[in-house]
């Protein structure tokens, strides 16, 4: 016998609210329809004077098409009195949590609807992390991109796209920089914005997973957007060493340069073919092999939340040009790895 439960939000408000960006009863519809998907979902929605609710149970427009872009023909019982074990909508369960949860017993009441939501959204926002996360970026990059994510989720129409077009507009900023003020001024204004881009690399896949709007597109120029930022850092800053004389460094510059642009063309390459998806995580898995907690420590050394930062660091205190000749053997490295990963999968199995 189908599971069926019956959720009652404390009034339209509520029901309608952005959630991360998904209005609270579109995502408890999602939730509902993966774990109960042949049984109705019924919906109490009480009348808020406050907000001037004009009837029960009324759900803007907003809110019906997410309902059918989640959960595609879920059935919707929109109810202006509460059933008996009516659940509180705004804690917002999960399907492992529906699937479990009673169809009988007394009636239970959020004293704090708009609290309950609020915690929903926080946790919303804090399960958009990735466990591949380097170190950088789980303390600091992370935070402070969610806490972006979570201000942009306010507004209604945000997409993922909107905050790779912001990333994209922060990569070019940055070059204009590098070569418009070849000075070490400009350098570090450069790394700085080489920074900023690393941060805001992460809210658009941030949007994307609280929303429910990952696609292989957007995952394709967002990487593609990654690398286009990386080399354009590594040639503007040769192009910057140039023109002020500094031609070693510079020689230096575009060498790292040309070993990032084969690196990260052959692992697009490889991915796609693989995958008809673009990324660069391909040497991962043989970086992360090494014994002895090493591979980890290359991993994060590697990583580019950890170069960013560093290059910002580097350049804030006149060291760029040694953090270039470190970053320059650290990418002869990992090419070396990224070969290694592709031979390895070209290699026949028995």
């Amino acid at each position: 016998m189908t599971q069926s439960c019956a959720f009652h939000f404390a009034s339209t408000g509520t029901a309608n609210r952005l959630v991360a960006g998904v209005p609270a009863a579109a995502r408890l519809a999602r939730a509902y329809a993966i774990a109960c998907p042949d049984a109705p979902l019924v919906l109490a929605i009480g009348w808020d004077r406050r907000k001037g609710d004009s009837e029960a149970g009324a759900l803007t427009a907003r809110t019906c098409a997410e309902v059918a872009r989640l959960a595609p023909g879920l059935q919707v019982i929109v109810a202006d009195h509460l059933p008996e074990g009516a659940i509180p909508a705004e804690t917002l369960p999960d399907p492992v949590m529906i699937a479990a949860l009673p169809t009988t017993g007394a009636v239970l009441r959020l004293t704090d609807p708009e609290a309950a939501l609020e915690a929903a959204s926080r946790a919303i926002i804090r399960a958009t992390a990735k466990p591949g996360d380097g170190l950088i970026s789980r303390h600091i990059n992370r935070p402070v991109s969610q806490a972006i994510s979570a201000q942009l989720l306010r507004i209604g129409g945000v997409r993922p796209g909107h905050a790779t077009a912001l990333t994209a507009l922060t990569a070019l900023a940055m070059v204009f920089c590098l070569l418009a003020f070849p000075t070490p001024a400009g350098l570090a204004a450069g790394a700085v914005l080489f920074q900023l881009a690393s941060v805001l690399d992460g809210v658009d896949g941030e949007i994307a997973r609280a929303t429910y709007r990952t696609s292989r597109l957007g995952a394709s120029l967002d990487s593609l957007i990654d690398a286009f930022t990386n080399c354009g850092f590594l040639a503007g800053a040769g192009a910057s060493f140039t023109m002020q004389g500094e031609l070693r460094i510079a020689t230096i510059c575009w060498a790292a340069a040309v070993l990032q642009v084969a690196g990260l063309t052959i692992l697009g390459k490889r991915a796609w073919l693989l995958e008809r998806v673009v990324h660069f995580d391909g040497a991962k898995p043989v970086v992360a092999s090494v014994p002895g907690g090493v591979g980890g420590l290359i991993k994060d050394l590697t990583s580019r939340d950890f170069y960013c930062f560093a290059f910002m660091l580097a350049s804030l205190c006149g060291l760029l040009p040694y953090a270039m000749i470190v970053f320059l053997v650290g990418s002869a490295v990992w090419l070396a790895f990224v070969i290694a990963a592709v031979a390895r999968r070209s290699a026949p199995t028995c």
